[in-house]
């Protein structure tokens, strides 16, 4: 990833490169976030290029430009954690005070800012426009996102994954791994307007092989819904009703439904082959 250096601008409105440029790949990216490289790691982290940006106050703007190995997996580290408004860069961003996220093809950016952040608004922002450019072409997002059930979706709030802390992180089912997550599924979690400020909760995962997605079926049954027919509905006491169900290596699971025709109807279209 070093040789995008030499294409960053040295300079955005007053505020200059500082220091060395650096890069961390896999093995050496605790040396730069220890504590939070398990977040990366858990997708197909390639590498980081990292670049900071001082201004006369010392005041310093980072750089960073990760490698995620695909759009799917950008994707999905941009996912994760959104919540502040879009501003149009890249493929998908949001600009919330002191951090600019956004990705496109293959790379996810984040540039955070040490100091005041009203100041350093327009230069993050600048910086994002000149860098967006510079990381295509665009590549789509997973194709089991853009597949998902349209009616009632929540589309800011979709995210995509691969293990059980990142589903833990982004909504709570279990303490223990009972969908069986790990590197080798893929994972997406939607939610769904219900009127007012009720929300369902849809998980899809896609399996190496059906007979996994059945024992993952069997354990969450087992764990979640005891009291699941053999339909794999059950309500769910004040969170609703639940559903979970399976089609060849890919398994549904829906929560907080407002009813148990909606839970199965949700998780049936989850299921539904593409077209």
């Amino acid at each position: 990833m070093t040789d995008i250096g030499s294409r960053l601008p040295g300079q955005v409105l007053g505020w200059k490169a500082s220091g060395q440029d650096a890069v961390y790949d896999r093995k050496t990216l605790y040396d730069y976030m220890d504590g939070g490289a398990e977040v990366y790691l858990a997708f197909d982290f390639r590498g980081v290029f990292v670049r900071r940006y001082a201004d006369d106050a010392a005041d310093e703007i980072v750089l960073d430009i990760y490698d995620l190995g695909s759009p799917a997996e950008a994707f999905g580290m941009f996912s994760l954690d959104r919540q502040d408004p879009e501003v149009e860069i890249g493929q998908g961003s949001e600009y919330g005070p002191g951090l600019l996220r956004f990705w496109r093809g293959r790379h996810f950016v984040s540039i955070t800012v040490a100091g005041d952040e009203d100041k350093a608004e327009a230069a993050v922002l600048e910086l994002g426009r000149a860098v967006a450019p510079l990381l295509g072409p665009d590549g789509d997002p997973p194709a089991m996102v853009a597949a998902l059930p349209a009616e009632g979706l929540i589309a800011d709030r979709t995210s995509y994954f691969h293990d059980h802390v990142h589903l833990s992180n982004r909504y709570f089912v279990s303490p223990e791994n009972v969908f069986g997550l790990d590197a080798a599924t893929s994972c997406a979690l939607a939610e769904y307007a219900l009127g007012g400020d009720g929300r369902a909760r849809l998980l899809v995962v896609r399996y190496p092989s059906a007979e996994r997605a059945r024992s993952a079926e069997a354990s969450a049954r087992r764990s979640l819904l005891p009291g699941a027919g053999d339909d794999g509905t059950a309500a769910a006491g004040k969170k609703g009703w639940a559903a979970v169900r399976t089609r060849e290596n890919v398994l549904a699971a829906v929560f907080e439904a407002p009813s148990k025709e909606y839970a199965g109807r949700l998780a049936d279209a989850a299921l539904r082959p593409a077209k």
